[in-house]
């Protein structure tokens, strides 16, 4: 049986946005923080990036029925592998995401896998909301905090999925703190000056000009 691919649709609304697997049996969505509120409406609308992690839910859609126990497994592992509700991307292309119940195929998905070429970094406010691309230079004053996540890029398009990152900045001038994924970091204030704030992921770097004021 031949699968013809189809793109996941971005969100429309102000609401969660899930893409409904190809027999209509289930719908996927990312597994989002409660507080990050730009995932909840985004739905899983783009690639997975090469390399990153994309953690996921998948709720039951047909009527008359309890959730069964699911598993997850991908039709072609040399694009991405399924561990988990994790789905990690492996090369570029496209395979099938099957959705299982007691060994017994219940819906699929097409999921789309490209490599980044680019890292930008964004920011979040205190409560989650992700504000957008963050300026190449950035002020704060000692004492002020600033949530950033480094995002995967291929061209202008965001792609989807969390990596491992290593962010590396002077200590005496900003803290670079865990803030509970491997994609996000909070930077506190410690000292005036200006240091440059470096961030590697998937083995592409950016940076950040950032100044602190007395």
């Amino acid at each position: 049986m031949r699968f013809w691919p189809f793109l996941f649709l971005p969100a429309l609304t102000a609401c969660a946005q899930d893409s409904t697997g190809a027999l209509g049996q289930t719908q996927a969505s990312p597994q989002c923080a409660p507080t990050d509120l730009v995932c909840a409406v985004g739905g899983i609308d783009a690639p997975v990036a090469t390399g990153a992690s994309l953690p996921i839910d998948v709720s039951v859609t047909s009527k008359g029925s309890a959730s069964p126990p699911l598993t997850f497994a991908s039709a072609d592992p040399t694009v991405f592998t399924v561990s988990g509700v994790h789905v990690d991307g492996i090369a570029p292309g496209v395979a099938s995401l099957l959705v299982l119940t007691g060994g017994t195929v219940l819906d699929f998905f097409h999921v789309w896998v490209q490599t980044p070429d680019a890292i930008r970094l964004h920011r979040h406010t205190y409560e989650g909301v992700e504000v957008g691309d963050l300026p190449g230079r950035v002020q704060l004053l000692v004492g002020d905090e600033l949530g950033i996540s480094a995002q995967p890029y291929a061209g202008p398009q965001r792609l989807l999925g969390e990596a491992v990152s290593t962010w590396r900045a002077d200590p005496e001038v900003v803290q670079v703190l865990e803030d509970g994924m491997r994609n996000r970091r909070r930077l506190v204030a410690r000292g005036a000056g200006i240091t440059t704030v470096e961030v590697e992921a998937l083995g592409l770097t950016t940076t950040l000009e950032l100044e602190v004021l007395p």
